[in-house]
């Protein structure tokens, strides 16, 4: 019997280790959003993009979004840079078509969306003049078609 609570102790003590070093990314796989810079290390590299953390940063002034979209597989990712000009876009746009985007003749919102072959990815650049801003986001969706299917 005092092998069996020893036993027994031992077992919950290990699984609250494991919960408690693991619980901050158990956490991060059912947050609807979050909000955070590169230096927040766990969610710069649990929600970001391998594509967004290659991106030309341009500009020292910067930040990353994350939301799930309203469908079940659905995901936004963005990157904020304040304090650009629209032409520092054109480092961005050179950096989409290296990586096998091009430019689509429509888009759902007023700015400019990039596809590639390679994934069914929405990338959006988007320029705010007001703010000296321009953001770069992702939309990642399985019910996305791909452009092979729409050529």
């Amino acid at each position: 019997m005092r092998k069996f609570i020893t036993a027994s102790f031992a077992v919950l003590v290990l699984a609250g280790i494991g919960l408690a070093f693991g619980w901050p990314t158990l956490k991060m796989g059912f947050t609807s959003s979050a909000h955070y810079t590169e230096e927040d290390k766990q969610e710069y590299e649990y929600y970001t993009p391998e594509i967004l953390k290659k991106i030309p940063k341009i500009s020292n002034n910067y930040n990353f979004d994350y939301s799930k979209g309203p469908g079940r597989d659905e995901y936004v990712f963005t990157v904020h840079f304040y304090g650009a000009k629209a032409k520092d876009s054109n480092v961005i746009i050179n950096y989409l078509k290296h990586e096998g985007y091009e430019l689509q003749k429509t888009c759902d919102v007023e700015a400019e969306c990039w596809r590639s072959n390679k994934n069914t990815d929405v990338i959006t650049i988007a320029h705010f003049t007001s703010l000296k801003e321009i953001f770069v986001q992702i939309y990642r969706s399985p019910y996305t078609e791909s452009l092979v299917d729409l050529k």
